[in-house]
């Protein structure tokens, strides 16, 4: 039985950052039924922004991007989004860069919607097995797209327009790749 509290969580990053660094994209199929049911549960408020669409609700949160929607998260259950001030928002990255160096947290920061086509347009840090990876440019300009993944957490920012809005993400319960639909 499924305790109520505990959330599930669909992450596919670490399978796409693996598949980024041997050059072969993950087959996603397997996450395909936990994907839909994951983005029917977060139907309500949404947002977007150049290369980033995010939905929420009571039962649950989803955001992929547009270019590439097999970069995705969503997760089941309550969550809140709080606005920021564009100076609290930059207070965020500094904090979020910094927990990456400190920490090791995997970090990624999107800056244009160009994406990943200059190391200015982004900032990934990660590990991978025991090696430390560094991709792009780290900048303290603030991004369309930020998440910075603990053990606790993830922490996901938004900017649209002048608005910034972020989401803090208890852990959930992952989703097995074994699952089939």
């Amino acid at each position: 039985m499924k305790h109520p509290d505990l959330a599930f969580e669909i992450d596919p990053q670490r399978l796409l950052l693996e598949g980024m660094e041997i050059g072969a994209l993950p087959d996603l199929k397997p996450l395909e039924l936990a994907r839909e049911y994951a983005q029917e549960l977060a139907q309500g408020s949404g947002g977007e922004n150049e290369i980033v669409r995010w939905w929420h609700s009571p039962g649950g949160f989803y955001y992929e991007f547009k270019q590439f929607p097999a970069a995705f998260y969503g997760r089941s259950g309550l969550v809140q989004g709080q606005y920021l001030t564009a100076q609290e928002a930059q207070v965020l990255v500094w904090d979020a860069l910094t927990r990456a160096d400190k920490d090791q947290a995997d970090l990624t920061l999107f800056y244009t919607a160009n994406l990943m086509q200059s190391d200015q347009d982004f900032f990934m840090v990660y590990t991978l097995g025991q090696m430390r990876i560094e991709r792009g440019e780290a900048r303290y300009a603030l991004p369309l797209f930020m998440r910075l993944k603990l053990p606790q957490y993830l922490l996901v920012l938004f900017r649209s327009n002048d608005e910034y809005l972020v989401f803090k993400l208890p852990q959930g319960q992952p989703v097995l790749t074994q699952i089939r639909a």
